[in-house]
């Protein structure tokens, strides 16, 4: 039999009620945890480095589900040798694209024309950048493992029911009065219902993950553009696929897409709260070690927000002549804080054990 087009119904969902009622024990752990993660965020030392860095993170896992090969060190040297790559561009469109969205948020509601802008940015200097960014697509598009369209595993809404099902998505995200269901779970249903239009010829995965970030900041269930998923996405990715394709049908299976979202939640913000610890008793080791040693506390805040950097590059923050700075990262060496890479000239230096608490 020929595949054909799939339509999502419109929101809000029919079976809401028996969803709130058969989640309602798994979202107050949910929720608890999130506000934990929250309040020691607020409370934190290094609250706006380790928003930087989960926003990074991020960035980085979110592109990996599309594909991308580039690693949290790769983009940290990137900044510092400069070297760019197809894979690099896209995780730093991602970064711009979430602090992008912030911003957006002060003026805009989540709607097509932040959408549009976002995925502009998503798409800019990539792989993606011929495939109409901004602009919903105009042409039938698929998913799946070759380029033929009876091979696909989803044929999503024909080009000219999207501005309908968008102005659906619209109204159920910024204007629909039903309070019964939590905006975390709402979070899940506007995920999915935006990656089934899929109004976008390409990028459609990472702008919805985007979203769901900023639908979390706007709704007040996060204080700081800091809580992502994708690295729970990314751990599941095949599961992942199969419930949002378990949403596609003419009786879609809400309830175990949920319990996968709000698990995923759960298991992020736990892993967030112990690298956020983590990275402050580092932090307050490497505070210590430089109150002992006369080092400036510039120093240690420069490290933890390079990660990998020269000696230039430390001088280019720090107002301090080149030879004080390189006795104090000699210092900073000694302690055993930074590594550097043994070139006579230019030497680099890595903050490794943060770099070990990011990467797990």
């Amino acid at each position: 039999m020929k595949k054909k087009p799939f339509k999502p119904k419109d929101l809000p969902l029919e079976e809401k009620l028996q969803i709130k009622i058969k989640l309602i024990n798994k979202l107050v752990k949910v929720r608890l945890k999130i506000k934990e993660f929250d309040m020691l965020l607020e409370r934190s030392i290094v609250k706006d480095m380790a928003i930087s860095f989960f926003s990074m993170n991020e960035s980085v896992q979110s592109t990996k589900i599309e594909g991308t090969q580039a690693t949290f060190l790769d983009i940290i040297e990137s900044n510092l040798t400069g070297k760019t790559s197809d894979d690099l561009q896209e995780v730093k469109n991602y970064i711009e694209a979430l602090e992008m969205g912030k911003e957006l948020l002060r003026t805009y509601p989540i709607s097509t024309r932040l959408f549009h802008t976002l995925h502009s940015i998503l798409l800019k200097n990539s792989r993606g950048a011929n495939r109409t960014p901004g602009e919903f697509r105009k042409i039938q598009n698929f998913i799946g493992p070759t380029n033929k369209i009876e091979d696909a595993t989803y044929i999503p809404p024909e080009p000219q029911n999207i501005p309908e099902l968008i102005s659906n998505l619209e109204n159920y995200i910024n204007f629909n009065d039903d309070e019964s269901l939590d905006p975390l779970i709402k979070a899940g249903i506007m995920h999915a219902q935006f990656e089934s239009i899929h109004p976008y010829l390409d990028g459609n995965g990472r702008l919805g993950r985007v979203l769901i970030m900023l639908y979390l900041l706007d709704s007040k269930v996060i204080s700081y553009p800091s809580f992502f998923i994708s690295e729970e996405l990314e751990k599941n990715k095949f599961k992942y696929y199969s419930l949002l394709n378990d949403l596609r049908s003419d009786q879609p299976k809400w309830l175990p897409w949920l319990e996968f979202f709000l698990d995923s939640a759960y298991k992020q913000a736990e892993k967030y709260s112990e690298k956020l610890s983590q990275i402050e008793e580092l932090y307050n080791n490497a505070v210590r070690y430089a109150f002992d040693q006369n080092i400036h506390i510039n120093y240690i805040d420069t490290m933890f927000s390079k990660i990998a950097f020269t000696a230039k590059d430390m001088e280019k923050t720090i107002d301090s002549s080149y030879n004080t700075i390189n006795k104090n990262i000699k210092k900073l060496v000694e302690g055993k804080f930074i590594y550097g890479d043994n070139k006579q000239r230019g030497t680099s230096y890595h903050f490794y054990d943060l770099l070990d608490i990011l990467r797990r």
